[in-house]
């Protein structure tokens, strides 16, 4: 952007000179400028582009305060971008968001090689290279794992059908800490440390950590960071069963948030804001709030006013964002945790982008940050013996995110919208929209719901979702997420295409087709439906006091197998868990519940494929852990 005409075609002529001259180089990325006069088309070519990767602005003619709403403008935008700002005065930008250049002596090869440099330094995998190098140089292992590189199994009778199954590279690249060259994942100095620096930027965190035991490990290791020796944390009852394993770990003394319900369809929503206000003014001792968003069906707190009001108090805040990991990438999906001023963000890298299972990711704000300790904490939960293959994922999924991100994500909402409107023309089943899908409560809170979980109400199919779901699995070859009494949800990941599109709506036009008249009917005049989520109860024992104290067994039903009397009332000493979605129906110091019981007993005698975690079963009766009087 010049007002100079002459010196930005002259300029713009010398970079693509470079361009061509630099484009036969072995391994140098390709590089194209694109002349763009004025703002407006810049801001509009950010917004289409996903190629683009830098943008050089000259801002002669132009005021220093221009040049400032012009970079915060692009940041919003597109934080991912190279930006480079010719000025004639330096002291005009002393914390800009970009790389400053002299106007006056601009060498135009020296700018083309900051340029490409900036973009190859997004496009570097320290760790991954380094790990390919070691693999293709073939060195003779005398060190663990035992199956040293596959040589245990390649030529055996016995197991060699899975090494072809699991393939060459999943074994040579399972290495140990014997290998220096690759870094240590417990105290990092070269390849991984850089690797976790480009994450920290590529997601706007001041210090980004690779975590190879998932977010529940993450949140874990939060909560032992600022709360390891007891203390109060505020969240949300309804979040990951992770949280509240940590709360019994560390003794924390929990200030529980009841979440709201949607009870026709199964979800349960966020926390009301004036609900999490409330727990704010009444406990500034609170050392620690944890929230999630997104939850597990897509809805999502405005976090910046809940964190503002923490941060009044003194207390910090952590957001579980294991489902959220993308909403950094497209603007459509903005502000995530780290923009509304989360001190700490755990995310699943595995759940929606390109890391393999369990890889994950803490990132770090907190101006208070202590390192030291926390590289501690995080040091009692790692393996010393970590998958490198999964560090390595989480050092592709960051170039991935960094420099097609932007891309992969406006297809995933093109094809999250194809699928909408899809699955609405088969008249049978329906994508839920926000206002389907929030508790009345919510209404005034600012929620926004993630367009890539698509909930899908199967109530006019005459079929429960679980019926649905064995449908399209065992007929069709198509595998959801997960299910409630009524809905399944659809993840849009960036593994999402077009064939798989024509797939399921294909399938869910052939099911669509079996429904009856009497079935549209039936789901049409259905109102509430009788609550299949319990009410959360009261807690009358802290968690840790309650799941290490002495406790006896109780059925959850009577010799006849009807509900037992006995357990209502009693503290449950374990957490009890549906899962999916991870959600703890009971904790540890809980009081069980005529509702809790009967629900856990429909979920016992169901075939919906959820999980109990935390229910016994002996003698062909399900039990429950609670605590001695």
């Amino acid at each position: 952007m010049s007002a100079d005409a002459d010196y930005r075609t002259s300029l713009l002529g010398a970079l693509a000179q470079c361009a061509a001259a630099d484009a036969g180089r072995s391994g140098a990325c390709e590089l194209r400028f694109l002349p763009l006069a004025g703002e407006a088309p810049l801001l509009a070519r950010a917004a289409e582009d996903g190629e683009l990767q830098a943008v050089v602005i000259d801002l002669a003619g132009a005021g220093a305060g221009a040049g400032r709403d012009l970079l915060a403008r692009l940041q919003v935008l597109r934080p991912e971008l190279d930006l480079f700002l010719l000025v004639n005065d330096e002291a005009d930008f002393p914390d800009a968001a970009a790389e400053l250049v002299d106007r006056r002596d601009a060498k135009p090869n020296q700018l083309f090689r900051q340029v490409r440099n900036a973009i190859g330094r997004r496009a570097r995998t320290p760790f991954a290279d380094t790990l390919r190098d070691y693999v293709y140089s073939a060195k003779d292992a005398w060190h663990t794992p035992g199956h040293s590189g596959g040589d245990s199994l390649r030529e055996s009778p016995w197991v060699a059908d899975f090494y072809r199954m699991m393939g060459e590279h999943i074994f040579n690249t399972d290495l140990s800490v014997s290998v220096q060259s690759l870094d240590s994942l417990l105290e990092p100095h070269s390849v991984i440390q850089e690797a976790q620096d480009l994450a920290a930027e590529a997601f706007g965190a001041r210090r980004t950590f690779f975590v190879t035991n998932g977010t529940s490990t993450a949140n874990k290791v939060i909560v032992q960071h600022l709360l390891g020796a007891g203390g109060k944390v505020i969240l949300d009852q309804a979040c990951h069963k992770s949280v509240h394993h940590a709360v019994i770990l560390f003794g924390a003394e929990p200030v529980y948030l009841p979440a709201s319900v949607k009870t026709r369809y199964g979800f349960y929503g966020p926390v009301p804001r004036e609900r999490v206000f409330a727990a704010i003014d009444a406990h500034p001792e609170a050392r620690l709030l944890v929230l999630t968003s997104c939850t597990y069906d897509g809805l999502r707190y405005d976090l910046a006013p809940i964190i503002e009001r923490a941060h009044e108090r003194g207390i910090k805040v952590l957001i579980d964002e294991a489902w959220y990991a993308h909403g950094r990438c497209h603007p459509e999906l903005r502000p995530n945790a780290l923009d509304c001023g989360a001190d700490y963000v755990t995310q699943s890298t595995h759940k929606m982008l390109s890391a393999f299972s369990q890889a994950s990711m803490i990132h770090v704000a907190d101006p208070d940050f202590d390192e030291h300790r926390f590289r501690e904490n995080l040091n009692m939960h790692t393996s010393t013996s970590p998958q490198y293959a999964m560090i390595a994922s989480l050092d592709v999924a960051r170039k991935q995110a960094s420099l097609e991100g932007f891309s992969l994500l406006t297809r995933c909402l093109d094809i999250a919208r194809r699928l909408r409107e899809g699955i609405d023309d088969t008249g049978v089943f329906r994508v839920l929209g926000l206002e389907e899908m929030l508790p009345v409560e919510l209404a005034e809170d600012g929620i926004r719901l993630d367009p890539l979980k698509l909930s899908v109400d199967t109530s006019a199919s005459g079929l429960s979702a679980r019926q649905v779901q064995l449908q399209l699995f065992e007929e069709f070859g198509i595998q959801v997420e997960k299910v409630t009494h009524n809905t399944l949800t659809v993840l849009v990941t960036v593994g999402a295409t077009q064939g798989k599109v024509l797939r399921l709506l294909k399938a869910l036009r052939k099911m669509a087709a079996r429904a009856t008249p009497a079935d549209r009917e039936q789901a049409a005049g259905e109102g509430e439906v009788a609550a299949p989520l319990p009410p959360l109860s009261d807690f009358q024992r802290l968690p840790r006091q309650a799941y290490f104290g002495a406790s006896r067994l109780v059925g959850l039903t009577d010799e006849d197998g009807g509900l037992n009397a006995a357990i209502v009332g009693q503290l449950s000493a374990d957490q009890v868990v549906p899962y999916p979605p991870g959600i703890p129906v009971l904790n540890p110091g809980q009081v069980i519940t005529r509702e809790i019981a009967a629900y856990l007993l429909a979920q016992y005698r169901s075939s919906n494929g959820i999980e109990l975690h935390g229910l016994l079963e002996r003698r062909e009766r399900p039990w429950l852990r609670v605590v001695e009087p």
